[in-house]
């Protein structure tokens, strides 16, 4: 790398590259397929697992800042944890799995954006 230059910080590369994975079909459908077992567990039980899901990798995978955050006791974290382990079959602290789930939650915000700015132009017209 050229002196002076530096790389992208990780945050806007994700975000980059999540917008463009937002307008492939496939990329987007394969993210909610990995993200639906908690989605449906969350509209059938009100449980947050995607919402602790994401405050634990946000929180650098640490249950007690996750609690704090949450505003939860560390054992109600470490449940929901378990239990999305348990939904998704994989192991959440692994870094290809966390990268695969961080991709997934990045490409369904910027397709989400993506709609929202669709139906918005469309509203304009």
């Amino acid at each position: 790398m050229k002196p002076g230059r530096s790389l992208l910080p990780p945050e806007d590369a994700l975000e980059r590259v999540a917008a463009a994975a937002a307008r492939d079909p496939l990329a987007v459908d394969e993210c909610r397929r990995r993200l639906l077992p908690l989605r449906r567990a969350d509209l059938e039980r009100g449980s947050d697992l995607e919402l602790t899901l994401r405050t634990y990798y946000e929180c650098g995978a640490s249950v007690s800042q996750t609690a704090q955050a949450l505003f939860l006791h560390r054992n109600s974290v470490r449940y929901r944890l378990d239990r999305v382990r348990i939904l998704l079959g994989v192991d959440i602290d692994d870094p290809q799995v966390s990268a695969a789930l961080l991709l997934a939650f990045a490409i369904d915000a910027a397709w989400r954006a993506l709609a929202e700015q669709n139906h918005a132009a469309q509203r304009a017209q």
